[in-house]
């Protein structure tokens, strides 16, 4: 399991039906987890059954009736597969001392993977001028910017390394990272995380009524950055500026928002045409190929892409993870509802909210549903909720292994 999420960002070379590295130790992980739990006679925890059941089971419909079933058959064994990581995730972390060994997992492989990067290709980034690219480590560039801050996170919830220096260093080369992608999801998920955490924290803290009034400030003053920016044409002068780093990241903000916008203009197309059925897992990009659309992609929006792909069900399953994930921040959004072996553990653990608000911030412009790294983290919420809560756990979702 540790080798499996030290792995989450080792994506390429792939193999048949996008497997990665990684993904021989997570199959074992899995394996071993449900053969731990069988030999022992316990019980096995779920999480996101219902979401998962209803998201398979539209796009089993959707393919069905499809033009492509294979694409669907693969689309729906990755939301199995997946859905199987998390809850191996969740059975491993049923006690504090395992739960803390993946936690410290995730810090110390996403510092070592932080600090390799910046020290093998983060220089010759800096020294480029012009022409310079996005640095995608071994997966796209957006993937990696979303595992950097899905790290980020999980070190400041974990406050781990325990000492102050090193931690900071983590965080500063998974920053400079996230940089060094260009992801403007991730960066944006960044900050609308770090927003999140910091309303929590006063909540906690302070009482509801100063973290509604920091709340409307923090709104107002990204209604003003943005009203700056367009005034003072910023994202321009970013976009013709002689750094590599500002130009790929910054800069690419209005052509990113325009790629975007006519990507959405297609899809919400495709919406209007689509029955409650839906026209496939992994079709959008056919679908617009065949209309001759001047904009060629994959929906780069889970919510569009879930009606449009899998119809009614799909977006029902997507509504009901949105719901089950906001059910489980009640828990970890204050580190006081926790019980003292888990707090010592994640001793910010609100920190995992802001993780997931980059979540979702990233999927309006992403798809990211078949993101390792970002069911890792769901299953993490989940293990913390279901056995880390001082309230006690329902009895929902468990499976007796006992015979």
């Amino acid at each position: 399991m540790a080798l499996g999420v030290a792995g989450l960002p080792i994506l390429q070379p792939t193999v048949v039906a996008n497997l990665g590295p990684a993904d021989g130790a997570i199959a074992l992980g899995i394996a071993g987890t449900l053969l731990w739990v069988g030999a022992s006679r316990q019980v096995l925890r779920s999480a996101y059954v219902l979401p998962v059941s209803l998201t398979v089971c539209g796009g089993l419909l959707a393919g069905l009736f499809g033009d492509e079933p294979a694409q669907a058959v693969l689309a729906v064994a990755q939301d199995i597969y997946l859905a199987l990581w998390a809850m191996a995730c969740v059975n491993l972390s049923r006690r504090a001392d395992s739960a803390g060994f993946l936690v410290r997992a995730w810090c110390v492989s996403a510092f070592a993977w932080g600090a390799l990067l910046f020290v093998v290709v983060g220089r010759t980034a800096f020294s480029v001028s012009a022409g310079g690219s996005r640095l995608s480590f071994t997966s796209d560039t957006n993937g990696a910017g979303l595992y950097f801050v899905l790290s980020i996170f999980v070190i400041a919830a974990a406050r781990y390394p325990r000492r102050r220096g090193w931690r900071a260093a983590a965080i500063s080369l998974l920053l400079i990272d996230t940089v060094l992608t260009g992801s403007l999801g991730a960066l944006s998920g960044l900050f609308s995380g770090l927003a999140v955490c910091v309303v929590l924290a006063v909540l906690a803290r302070r009482g509801p009524a100063p973290a509604v009034a920091l709340l409307i400030t923090l709104a107002l003053a990204t209604a003003s950055g943005v009203l700056y920016a367009q005034q003072y044409r910023v994202v321009q002068a970013a976009h013709a500026s002689s750094n590599s780093l500002v130009r790929n990241s910054l800069g690419r903000g209005a052509q990113s928002s325009e790629e975007r916008a006519q990507l959405s203009r297609e899809t919400v197309g495709l919406v209007a045409r689509t029955d409650l059925v839906g026209s496939g897992p992994n079709t959008t990009k056919s679908l617009l190929r065949a209309q001759q659309a001047p904009y060629v992609k994959q929906a780069h929006n889970d919510w569009i892409a879930s009606f449009v792909e899998r119809g009614a069900l799909g977006l029902l399953g997507l509504v009901a993870l949105a719901v089950e994930v906001g059910r489980r921040v009640l828990v970890i959004r204050d580190a006081r509802h926790l019980q003292d072996d888990y707090m010592e553990i994640l001793p910010s653990v609100h920190y995992l909210a802001g993780g997931l608000t980059t979540v979702l911030v990233f999927s309006l412009s992403h798809e990211v549903l078949h993101d390792r790294t970002a069911w890792t983290l769901l299953g993490l919420i989940a293990a913390i909720s279901v056995f880390g809560s001082r309230r006690p756990s329902p009895t929902r979702g468990s499976y007796s292994c006992a015979q």
